[in-house]
């Protein structure tokens, strides 16, 4: 079955960025624009063992979508990759049962030792 990892994310070129890190320590890769389309995609049966999440995107943001994937899929990690590292913000999103927050530009060392965390090969953040 593998290790699945979803990437969301209305900048291509920030999907692309992540991708390009963690491309080669997963077992199955899918990207979404939106938090609508990662919502479809959960729906649809693709449920991933880590989802990469932006806060900052058209439509639902990454709080929102950050609840419901959390709610609807319980045991799916939530990484939100943010360059807004305020405090609140911080508070905000784990409060919402982020799994852990990245700051952007992410930065390889912390991605891929969150994805070591998130398949239990590591100490829990």
């Amino acid at each position: 079955m593998g290790f699945k990892v979803l990437i969301v994310d209305d900048s291509m070129v920030a999907r692309l960025a992540i991708k390009g890190i963690v491309k080669d320590s997963v077992d199955s890769l899918a990207e979404a624009s939106s938090g609508e389309a990662a919502l479809d995609l959960l729906a649809g049966g693709r449920e991933p063992d880590l989802v990469f999440l932006d806060l900052t995107m058209p439509g639902m943001g990454g709080i929102e979508a950050l609840k419901a994937i959390r709610s609807g899929h319980p045991s799916v990690k939530v990484a939100v990759v943010t360059a807004d590292i305020q405090a609140r913000t911080l508070a905000e999103v784990r409060a919402c049962g982020a799994y852990e927050v990245i700051r952007k530009p992410a930065d390889r060392a912390a991605v891929l030792a969150l994805v070591s965390r998130a398949r239990g090969e590591g100490a829990a953040p």
